[in-house]
């Protein structure tokens, strides 16, 4: 395989969903940085303070700080993929549209909300401006989804938009596409993550199902597997660009070929203290 492209080169943009925080995504940002990686984990503009600040927020300003995220690691590294859950999943496939993504990961991705949800929020903002948390939908108990305790209406139209605005960007995309799926959702509808094999096609993605897992599939039961996949699934995109084949997806069975860990140079097994830590989380 060729060395041109080895872990410390490539660099990896990690967003958060809706009303949450870098938080609920650092489990994959840690697992990339022990594996090597450049990790940029930006705190997405209007969350982390308020939910009034976030009603405030329009979504192309969200979407521009994802952007902003991959142009920062692309400053820097040879490489840039993009990883996400929920609204930052669709943020993940937003960028990948609009730059040279090397591959990118959609965990459970915000591509549509449950039938309604939009329109009762439109209606609905003038007079409650916020209604109950949406964050937190995990299986496994004990664990915490630091996030905003109401959700704005206004925040969720916005949310539509930004949603309506990548389905129509899916064509546009590229580059291998990981879709990790969880099989209980109690936040978005499964047409969500169906818009996304639709708008790509089967061949040109693979899926992963997360079988005990809700939607915050980072922080629950699955979230091992889920930041090992994510580094294969990069590793492997990486591997293909090296050796000239951009094609869709790689191994069906999903393990990680010899070349892969020569790329990386270690055991991948191994613990923190046997590789660099190359992080730079940022504030967008």
């Amino acid at each position: 395989m060729a060395a041109s492209h080895r872990p410390a080169q490539i660099g990896v943009s990690v967003l958060h969903g809706f009303t949450s925080t870098p938080q609920s995504v650092a489990s994959v940002a840690a697992a990339l940085e022990q594996a090597g990686f450049t990790v940029d984990m930006p705190l997405l503009p209007g969350h982390g303070t308020t939910w009034q600040d976030l009603a405030q927020t329009p979504h192309r300003q969200i979407m521009q700080a994802a952007r902003d995220s991959w142009d920062r690691l692309a400053g820097r590294c040879e490489l840039v993929a993009t990883v996400g859950l929920s609204m930052g999943g669709a943020l993940a496939l937003h960028v990948a549209a609009h730059r040279d993504v090397l591959a990118v990961t959609a965990i459970n991705p915000g591509l549509r909300l449950k039938p309604g949800t939009a329109t009762a929020a439109r209606l609905l903002s003038p007079v409650a401006p916020a209604v109950a948390a949406v964050a937190g939908d995990i299986a496994q108990t004990g664990v915490q989804e630091i996030a905003y305790e109401r959700t704005p209406l206004r925040g969720v139209v916005e949310l539509s938009a930004l949603a309506a605005r990548v389905r129509s960007e899916l064509a546009q995309i590229s580059c291998p596409i990981l879709l990790a799926r969880s099989a209980r959702d109690s936040v978005l509808p499964r047409s969500a993550a169906d818009t996304l094999v639709s708008g790509v096609g089967e061949a040109r993605l693979k899926q992963l199902l997360l079988r005990r897992s809700r939607h915050v599939a980072t922080l629950d039961y699955d979230a091992e597997l889920l930041a090992r996949s994510i580094v294969e699934h990069i590793v492997s995109a990486a591997v293909r660009r090296s050796t000239g084949d951009r094609r869709g997806e790689g191994r069906a069975d999903g393990r990680v070929d010899d070349r892969v860990e020569q790329m990386a140079g270690t055991d991948p097994t191994a613990g923190p203290d046997s590789r660099s830590r190359r992080s730079e989380r940022s504030r967008a």
